[in-house]
């Protein structure tokens, strides 16, 4: 373990607001809080505020718990099938190896603030970044690779918007 690592474990470590790194992952920013590395992959902590009507496609991770607390705005969640609607203050759980996805069903940003056990999103978010930079169309051939070397699984499509 690096120096560096060592004394954020024993002094703590804190994320304000505005800080970490942020990490463009197919359309949306992702600020990284707590890494994967701040934690020896036991877990990583990010947030994104969330356009209205967009989400992620529908995925599985093979690896990573995950878990939501909606900071701002309205969301609509699917995990294995059950919807799950959220508003400020709730808090939403999809365990590793089920299908789920979410949507801000509001009119304004949302904002979640994202914990996955263990870590290795965060690291996930880069490589993804890496082969299909901002301002780039998204290439099925470069991201599957990807995909399949972080235990992650594209289901499907991101929701459709709500009626």
């Amino acid at each position: 373990m690096s120096n560096a690592i060592m004394e954020a474990r024993l002094a703590g470590l804190m994320s304000g607001p505005g800080e970490g790194r942020t990490v463009h992952v197919l359309g949306l920013d992702v600020r990284v809080k707590i890494a994967s590395t701040d934690t020896q992959d036991a877990f990583t902590v990010f947030d994104a505020e969330i356009p209205p009507m967009a989400g992620p496609p529908m995925h599985r991770h093979a690896h990573q718990d995950e878990c939501w607390q909606v900071m701002e705005g309205a969301f609509r969640f699917v995990v294995d099938g059950r919807e799950i609607h959220g508003r400020a203050g709730d808090t939403v759980f999809a365990p590793r190896g089920s299908e789920h996805t979410f949507q801000n069903v509001g009119s304004t940003p949302g904002h979640l603030l994202t914990m996955a056990v263990p870590g290795g999103l965060d690291v996930f978010f880069e490589a993804l970044e890496v082969v299909s930079p901002r301002g780039t169309a998204p290439d099925p051939a470069k991201l599957m690779p990807i995909f399949d070397r972080h235990g992650m699984e594209l289901l499907g499509p991101p929701l459709p918007p709500v009626a």
